[in-house]
């Protein structure tokens, strides 16, 4: 698709629009209004960009106003002579910047091109989520999904976190799961997809999964298929299949009981699986602690009896914050 470069004018008359929407869309939207902002977007590609640009940037807005940063008084003089800030919720979205903008952009063509269910779970939450499909989705702590059921294609996308999907059978209607760089199609089955820093990881526990970087490849016989027992990772178009033994496919699915199950993982892991289901991070502060090998399995809010077993197992001393972070340094 392709458009004349937008003027000043335009572009500004096309960011206020784009503001008016993402603000109209916070509140109670009809179905063909609804309708009616999607053609918009897709009409141009200036709109879709501009409405791309206004979300990212609301919902920064939106976490910046949950967790406001600490603003230390400027001294007198210096405040009476500063101009005074003109703060509105027009200003709030166009000062910001989106930085992942082209993933966004056809995330929000995808998002209001269709009737789209979102489902989320906060810090330290797990929720399941029953489709009128007959499939489950099992949400792990932080994470969010998209949901897409149509008579031709069910598609998910899971925005963030980690997510195992329990596939109702379905032939004439494919399930489709998006994460990240990879797509992944369900052939009958169950299967773990988390969104790690650098890689997308996928479990599968029943049935096959068949992945691949776009939607098109993932549909073809051609796609890679990955079988019950096994897993892959994905990143930038390459998969990397994972073979995986009872053990370690029980460990990575432990937490739909609420579990964290830990067989030699480095101390610095342990942590990082510990840190998803809190608000108030464990840090290694010491490098030599970092790679120390450390096993049991303990309940996702069970920090603090895996701390004591660490400190009576190793020189390791845990330290409390004035934050309530948490500082593991070498015990003297």
């Amino acid at each position: 698709m392709t458009a004349s470069p937008a003027g000043p004018e335009r572009r500004q008359a096309i960011e206020a629009q784009a503001s008016e929407f993402v603000v109209r869309l916070q509140g109670d939207v009809g179905a063909r209004e609804r309708r009616a902002i999607h053609d918009w977007i897709e009409a141009d590609p200036h709109h879709a960009v501009a409405f791309a640009r206004m979300e990212a940037a609301w919902e920064a807005g939106e976490r910046l106003r949950a967790c406001p940063p600490s603003v230390e008084s400027a001294p007198e003089s210096e405040a009476a002579e500063a101009p005074r800030p003109f703060l509105s919720r027009r200003n709030i979205l166009v000062g910001s910047a989106a930085a992942t903008l082209v993933a966004t952009v056809g995330m929000a063509i995808w998002r209001y091109a269709q009737d789209v269910e979102l489902y989320r779970t906060r810090l330290g939450e797990r929720r399941e989520v029953r489709l009128a499909d007959g499939s489950r989705i099992h949400l792990n702590t932080a994470s969010t999904v998209e949901v897409s059921l149509r008579e031709d294609s069910r598609r998910v996308r899971l925005v963030k976190g980690e997510a195992l999907f329990e596939v109702a059978h379905d032939p004439s209607r494919p399930f489709l799961v998006d994460a990240g760089a990879a797509k992944l199609r369900a052939v009958g089955t169950a299967f773990n997809v988390r969104i790690r820093e650098a890689v997308v990881e996928l479990t599968v526990t029943e049935g096959v999964v068949a992945v691949a970087e776009n939607v098109a490849a993932v549909r073809s016989v051609d796609a890679r298929h990955v079988a019950a027992g096994d897993g892959a990772v994905i990143r930038g178009g390459a998969v990397a299949p994972t073979v995986l033994n009872p053990n370690l496919l029980r460990q990575r699915v432990a937490w739909q009981d609420g579990v964290i199950e830990l067989d030699g993982e480095t101390l610095s892991q342990a942590v990082d699986e510990f840190n998803r289901y809190r608000d108030r991070p464990i840090i290694v502060g010491d490098p030599r602690l970092a790679n120390l090998r450390v096993g049991g399995r303990f309940e996702v809010d069970e920090a603090a009896k895996f701390l004591t077993a660490v400190e009576g197992s190793f020189p390791v001393q845990a330290i409390t914050a004035n934050d309530g972070s948490i500082l593991l340094v070498m015990r003297s």
